[in-house]
């Protein structure tokens, strides 16, 4: 007889009776129900690369290109950076984060949906440049400078919900 620790004992029996849920070991995903293996590490924000490995752990594809619609709210994200690896993504729900600079968005040319409530939000000059983008939320972003705003407002028209503090 093979004498186990009660330490891998107690982890088989967790995987085995959590068959809905992951396993996170050191921010690295051992366990996912699906058995999908986790997409590479296309994003440098572990939490943001957690939640893309949800999405592709119950998507058909794995491919990054295919990615359209990516919700991660109350993800505790911080960073974007490497987002570009998601090219062709036109929505994007990201409120109740920590995130702060939206500069990583500008490689994003088919984004026509933001929804970035409540996150640290102080410059909004990059989406300026993003040429179909459509609808932006903002609320809770109350350190954007109320000009900015409304510059982004004349591109995009009255689809542009603004933190309180800019409102009139």
């Amino acid at each position: 007889m093979k004498c186990i620790p009660a330490t891998v004992i107690a982890l088989t029996f967790a995987i085995s009776a959590c068959s809905r849920y992951q396993f996170v070991f050191n921010d690295n995903i051992v366990y996912t129900p699906s058995g999908a293996p986790p997409a590479p590490g296309l994003l440098s924000d572990a939490n943001f690369q957690g939640c893309l490995n949800q999405y592709f752990a119950h998507a058909d594809s794995q491919d990054p290109a295919a990615v359209k619609l990516l919700a991660c709210p109350s993800a505790g994200i911080q960073s974007l950076a490497g987002i570009s690896g998601l090219p062709n993504l036109e929505q994007l729900e990201l409120s109740d984060n920590q995130i702060n600079d939206l500069s990583p968005l500008l490689s994003l040319r088919n984004l026509r949906l933001l929804s970035i409530r409540n996150n640290r939000i102080t410059n909004v000059n990059a989406l300026m440049s993003l040429p179909i983008l459509r609808f932006v939320s903002l609320q809770g972003n109350n350190e954007i400078n109320c000009a900015q705003l409304n510059d982004l407002e004349k591109k995009i028209g009255n689809s542009l919900n603004k933190p309180e503090s800019c409102r009139k």
